[in-house]
C-alpha cells in the first residue's frame, strides 16, 4: 500500500486526514473520505473493490431479522447496503434471515461456518444486544459491522444513529409546546435503541424537574397500562413519546379505542419517521432517521475492514431530525408534574 504521504500528496490533504478515513473515524465528511479512497485505489490498485482478485471483489453477508417494525426502514437501509457493496464495490451481496434461536442446520449457520460457503465480511441488522448471531459471527473470527446499532462488543463496528440526542428533542419539541406531562410508550428493553431513547427521553425530563413515566411493551399493552395508572394521582399524561412509529400506530389505535383522542385529548410523537407515521390518524410528528446513508456507511464500513484487516473498529452515529405533523398540539394550561 502507498505510504500516508504518497496518498496525502496525491489526494492534496492532510496525513491526518488519510488517517481519519483508512481508521474509517465520523467526522470526516462524505466527499473527503470518497477523495482519499479514491487516491488510494488510483496509488495501489490491488486495493481497489472489484479489479480482479476474488478477495477484493468482496462477498458480503447481510444477516436481517425475519420481521421489522416497517417495510420501509427494511428498504432504505438495505437500499444503502446495495449502494455501497453492489453499485460502489461491485462485489457480492448474499441475505439471509435470522430467526434466533439459530439452529445448526438453519441456512443462515451453514452461510457463517461452512468454508465453502464463507463470505469475507457480515452485516448484521437490528439485532438485540445479547443476540447469539455476534457471537455465532465472531467465533469464525469474520469481520463485522452492526446495522442500525448504536453500541456493540468488543472490536465489533457499529453504524446507527444519535438514539438519545433524537429522543430529547422530541422531548425538547412537545416542552416548547407547553407540555411538561410526558410519557415514554412501548418498546424492547433487550434492543439498544429503546434503553438509549429511554435515556435520552429521561435526561431531559429530568433537566426540567419533571417525572419520567415509562410503559414499556406493545404499542397496545403500554397503553393500557398508561391509562391504568391515568387513575391514580399522576393522571392522564398530554403527550406521549412512542419509542417507535409502529408502536404509536397500534398505541394511537388503542386510545381511539378507549375514547381519546389525538392531539385532541393527548399529543403523541413517534421515532423513525416510517410509512407507518403517515398510516396514523392523524399523521404523527415523528424523528427521523437517515436510513440510506446509515445502510450505506455500513456497507463501506465492511468493505473497509475486508481490505484493511488491521482497522479498528469503529462507530459512526448519525444525527436525527424532527418531522412536524398533525399530532401534536400545544397545550395551552401545563398541568403541574
Amino acid at each position: 500500500m502507498a505510504t500516508f504521504s504518497e496518498i496525502a500528496r496525491y489526494a492534496r490533504v492532510a496525513k491526518s486526514t488519510i488517517s481519519l478515513v483508512l481508521n474509517n473515524k465520523p467526522n470526516v465528511s462524505v466527499n473527503m473520505r470518497e477523495r482519499v479512497l479514491r487516491a488510494v485505489a488510483e496509488l495501489d490498485p490491488p486495493l481497489a473493490y472489484g479489479r480482479g482478485s476474488p478477495r477484493l471483489k468482496p462477498n458480503v453477508l447481510l444477516i436481517h431479522p425475519l420481521s421489522m417494525s416497517s417495510h420501509q426502514v427494511f428498504r432504505e437501509l438495505l437500499q444503502g447496503v446495495k449502494a455501497a457493496i453492489l453499485d460502489e464495490a461491485q462485489g457480492n451481496l448474499t441475505m439471509a434471515v435470522h430467526d434466533p434461536p439459530i439452529q445448526p442446520d438453519h441456512l443462515t449457520s451453514a452461510l457463517i461456518h461452512d468454508p465453502a460457503l464463507r463470505p469475507d465480511g457480515v452485516i448484521v441488522m437490528a439485532a438485540s444486544e445479547d443476540d447469539p448471531i455476534i457471537r455465532e459471527v465472531r467465533s469464525e473470527g469474520l469481520p463485522c459491522v452492526l446495522l442500525a446499532r448504536q453500541h456493540g462488543p468488543d472490536g465489533i463496528s457499529v453504524v446507527g444513529m444519535d438514539n438519545a440526542a433524537g429522543a430529547g428533542m422530541a422531548v425538547d419539541y412537545l416542552l416548547h409546546q407547553g407540555h411538561r406531562k410526558i410519557a415514554f410508550v412501548g418498546g424492547d428493553a433487550s434492543y439498544d435503541y429503546t434503553e438509549l431513547r429511554i435515556q435520552g427521553y429521561t435526561a431531559r425530563m429530568n433537566r426540567e424537574s419533571l417525572s419520567p413515566r415509562v410503559y414499556l411493551g406493545t404499542g397496545r399493552d403500554a397503553i393500557d397500562a398508561l391509562l391504568r395508572d391515568a387513575d391514580g394521582p399522576g393522571g392522564l399524561p398530554s403527550a406521549i413519546l412512542f419509542v417507535n412509529d409502529e408502536h404509536a400506530l397500534h398505541g394511537i389505535e388503542r386510545l381511539s379505542q378507549r375514547g381519546y383522542r389525538v392531539p385532541r385529548d393527548i399529543s403523541a410523537i413517534g421515532f423513525d419517521d416510517s410509512d407507518n407515521a403517515t398510516r396514523c390518524d392523524p399523521p404523527l410528528t415523528t424523528v427521523r432517521v437517515p436510513r440510506f446513508l446509515i445502510g450505506k456507511l455500513a456497507g463501506r464500513t465492511i468493505l473497509d475492514h475486508i481490505t484493511m484487516p488491521d482497522m479498528e473498529k469503529t462507530t459512526i452515529v448519525l444525527k436525527t431530525t424532527l418531522t412536524p405533523r398533525d399530532s401534536v398540539r400545544p397545550e395551552p394550561n401545563p398541568r403541574s408534574p
